[in-house]
């Protein structure tokens, strides 16, 4: 760990204590991030998001809201002087750059015809990503009869969407490579939660009819990015501190020890590499549904926001050993503070079509079948 990074990581801790202490000499009971006037009763009380299928929009009855979230607020990097903000971005500087190729991968159009044979030309014009690529195609996960011999063959037989999926992780990879095992076994376990959302972002997109299902799996997986660039880079000592059973008190303790949680240095970090603000957007702002039901003047968004905050969070708790199964898993009665804003933010015929999507018996074999596999070869 050299000096510059570590003088950096003080100045990080510095600014955020002093933040963390004006947040805690206000009242205990402040409203979460964004709660309207009159959220201090701990009431949830925001509309669920319109289901444009149901004919009548139906709603859930309110709950008290979770101990553990009563007064939680969740910082986002926009409300942070530019100082701090500099701070923060100069700390997490250090990870490598990725390829301009992963930034054609989250950004492309695969709606559109031209720019969809534009990412084929790219992926395999890189020949390490085609040629992981072809392998994780050609690995026992996917079964297929016939070998796979390039990248035209690969998007034929698993469509563009995952195709995309998988050269954008392998992207990200390149940037997160570690020689000490210790911490090279912290990362893992980021990229196999995120290989697992992203597996299920994928069959949920299809199975519900999402739009644009390649946005959202690309919004998932760099979801990630801001846990992947904390776990690569923070002392361990201070990792140990961050590593919570359960997303909010992770979060929570982020934001004690650096000032914003993750989710923000990741917004941070996309911004220092130059990604199109709504392609960051998309993957940070699903963090909101922690304190807040999803909520955009476009219902179609409220959904894909709510959906990606789902699989992220499945996903780590399918990692971890939390959540042994999607079959254990009832949305409609989940208990758990990290789910309550999810639930009050959609209807109970949604909740519905979504638990019983997610208890699909062909997904759960597939989600095994990843967890039994490398998922550097997926």
């Amino acid at each position: 760990m050299n000096s510059a990074f570590l003088l950096g990581l003080l100045l990080v801790l510095v600014l955020g204590a002093g933040a963390l202490w004006r947040r805690r000499s206000s009242p205990s009971d402040a409203p979460a991030a964004g709660a309207p006037p009159g959220a201090g009763d701990h009431l949830a009380s925001p509309p669920p998001v319109p289901d444009a299928d149901d004919g009548v929009q139906s709603t859930l009855i309110c709950e008290p809201v979770p101990t553990a979230l009563s007064g939680f607020r969740l910082l986002h990097a926009d409300e942070l002087s530019e100082e701090r903000r500099a701070a923060i971005t100069a700390v997490f500087r250090n990870i490598p750059r990725p390829s301009r190729l992963m930034q054609h991968l989250a950004a492309v159009d695969l709606l559109s015809e031209a720019s969809a044979a534009r990412l084929v030309e790219l992926i395999a014009a890189e020949p390490v990503i085609a040629g992981k690529l072809l392998s994780a195609v050609n690995s026992p996960l996917y079964g297929l009869q016939t070998p796979v011999v390039s990248v035209a063959q690969a998007v034929t037989f698993l469509g563009l969407t995952q195709v995309r999926a998988i050269c954008l992780r392998y992207a990200l990879m390149q940037s997160f490579a570690q020689e000490a095992p210790e911490r090279q076994a912290m990362l893992d376990r980021v990229w196999q939660s995120s290989a697992l959302a992203c597996e299920l972002a994928h069959a949920l997109t299809h199975t519900l009819s999402i739009r644009d299902p390649g946005a959202v799996g690309s919004a998932v997986l760099l979801s990630f990015l801001g846990r992947l660039a904390v776990t690569a880079t923070t002392p361990t000592r201070l990792l140990a501190a961050m590593d919570q059973p359960d997303h909010l008190a992770r979060t929570r303790a982020e934001q004690d020890l650096l000032g914003v949680g993750s989710g923000e240095v990741g917004r941070l970090l996309m911004r220092d590499w130059d990604l199109p603000e709504p392609i960051i957007a998309s993957a940070c702002d699903a963090a909101d549904c922690l304190v807040l039901p999803a909520s955009s003047t476009d219902p179609g968004r409220a959904e894909t926001l709510a959906l990606t905050y789902l699989c992220a969070r499945l996903g780590e708790r399918l990692a971890s050993g939390a959540l042994p199964s999607l079959q254990a898993f009832e949305l409609l009665s989940e208990s758990s503070a990290d789910f309550f804003h999810l639930r009050q933010g959609l209807s109970p015929a949604r909740l519905t079509r979504w638990t019983a999507a997610l208890r699909a018996p062909a997904l759960s074999a597939r989600l095994s079948r990843l967890q039994d596999a490398s998922f550097r070869g997926y």
